[in-house]
C-alpha cells in the first residue's frame, strides 16, 4: 500500500537475522493496563485463524495483563462495519484484524484507525510489517506444489514450469479466483515480478489460454486446495503455503516450491475507542517473538518478528514464507491495485472459465 504510514506489500523485502529474544515491551504495559478491569472485543475472520488467533495470543495476555478478550467475526472486508462503528461512536469493537487493502480504505480521505503505539526498538519486525496504524503478523503465500510420486525431484520450479506442458505433462490444479492466478500466469509468460501491476488481465487471460486443457482442477477453498493435493488428483497446483505445509506434515508425497506471491493479516484500532490503551497493549502483545512462534506452531503462517524463527524447529521454519530461504522467491501481493480492480478483473475471469 502507497502510503506514508501505511506498510506496502511491496516494503516486505527482507528479514533481519534471527536471534533469542523477544520484541521488548515498551511503556504501553503499564500498570495502568495491567490493572485494567472488563475487557475488550477483537473481531477477525472466525474459524481456525481466530481459534489459533485466542491460543497464541489472547489467553496468554489475559493471563499476564488480566484484561479479558472476547473474539467475534466480521464480514470478510470489515470496513463498512468499521466506518459505522466510528462514526456512530458504537465501540463494539476495540480491535480488528485486516490486511493493508483495508487499511488503505480506512484512511483514504477520513481516518479511522487509531495509532497501535507499538515500537520496535530493536528492529525485530520485518521491514514493512509495522506501521503507525497497523501491525502484519500473519504472512501467508501462494505458491506451488507438485506430486514427488510423479516427477520425484524435478518437477516444475518456475511458473514458465507450471505452463510448458512438453516438458512436464500433468494434470494441473489452479485457484478458481483471479489474485495470484493472474500474478503466476504473467510471470509464466515472461512478465518480471517488479513489473507485475498494474495487471495486464487481458495477457494474463491469453497465457492461461495456453495451459487451460490441462487444467484437471479449478479449486474453489482451501479444504478442495488441500484435497487435490493430498489424494493425487492433479499433479501440480498453485497452493495456499499453509495448506500445503499441512498436506506435506501428513506424509503426502508433495513438494513445496515457493514461488508465488504473498499477503499478509495484521491488526488495527478503531479510532476513538474508549479502551485504547488495552487494544495498544493488546496488539503490542503479538508482536513477540515468543507468541508469534506460538501462532506459526498452530497456523502455518509466517511471523513479522524475524526473531521467532529462533524458537522454532528447523523443519517448522521451513514450511513458513517468511523464513530467510523461502521469501525472497516471494512477490509482494499489491492489494491497493486489487482493492480498486477485483470486482472487474474476477469478472472477467469468472466469464473466461465460462467458455472453457
Amino acid at each position: 500500500m502507497p502510503l506514508s504510514t501505511t506498510p506496502t506489500r511491496r516494503s516486505f523485502l527482507q528479514l533481519t537475522a534471527a536471534g533469542a529474544v523477544g520484541l521488548a515491551t515498551p511503556a504501553v504495559f503499564t500498570s495502568r493496563a495491567r490493572a485494567a478491569t472488563g475487557q475488550i472485543v477483537v473481531a477477525d475472520y472466525g474459524g481456525s485463524s481466530s481459534e489459533a488467533m485466542k491460543k497464541a495470543f489472547s489467553e496468554p495476555f489475559e493471563a499476564e495483563t488480566g484484561i479479558k478478550v472476547v473474539h467475534v467475526a466480521h464480514d470478510t472486508d470489515p470496513v463498512t462495519q468499521f466506518k459505522l462503528l466510528v462514526d456512530t461512536k458504537s465501540f463494539i469493537w476495540d480491535v480488528c484484524s485486516m490486511d493493508t487493502s483495508h487499511v488503505l480504505k480506512l484512511t483514504s480521505g477520513k481516518n479511522y484507525l487509531a495509532p497501535i503505539g507499538v515500537k520496535d526498538p530493536n528492529g525485530e519486525i520485518i521491514s514493512g510489517m509495522i506501521a503507525d496504524n497497523w501491525l502484519g503478523y500473519s504472512v501467508f503465500a501462494d505458491t506451488m506444489a507438485y506430486r514427488t510420486d510423479v516427477f520425484g525431484d524435478k518437477g516444475p520450479i518456475t511458473w514458465p514450469d507450471f505452463w510448458n506442458l512438453d516438458k512436464f505433462p500433468g494434470r494441473r490444479g489452479l485457484s478458481r479466483d483471479a489474485i495470484g492466478v493472474f500474478e503466476h500466469a504473467l510471470v509464466a509468460d515472461g512478465v518480471a515480478p517488479k513489473d507485475l501491476y498494474p495487471i495486464d488481465v487481458d495477457r494474463a487471460l491469453a497465457s492461461l489460454d495456453k495451459i487451460k486443457k490441462s487444467v484437471a482442477i479449478w479449486w474453489g477453498n482451501g479444504a478442495q486446495n488441500s484435497q487435490i493435493l493430498q489424494n493425487g488428483e492433479v499433479d501440480m497446483s498453485n497452493a495456499w503455503s499453509s495448506r500445503a505445509a499441512e498436506v506435506k506434515a501428513s506424509g503426502a508425497p508433495i513438494k513445496i516450491v515457493w514461488n508465488g506471491t504473498y499477503s499478509c493479516d495484521g491488526l488495527g484500532i478503531p479510532l476513538g475507542t474508549p479502551r485504547l490503551e488495552q487494544a495498544q497493549a493488546y496488539i503490542q502483545f503479538y508482536s513477540r517473538a515468543d507468541r508469534q512462534a506460538a501462532y506459526s506452531s498452530l497456523v502455518a503462517n509466517g511471523p513479522t518478528n524475524s526473531k521467532a524463527f529462533a524458537l522454532m524447529k528447523p523443519e517448522q521454519a521451513a514450511l513458513l514464507p517468511t523464513s530467510a530461504e523461502n521469501l525472497p522467491d516471494l512477490v509482494a501481493t499489491n492489494n491497493s491495485w486489487w482493492a480498486d480492480n477485483f470486482e472487474a478483473s474476477d469478472k472477467r475471469f469468472k466469464e473466461w472459465q465460462l467458455a472453457i
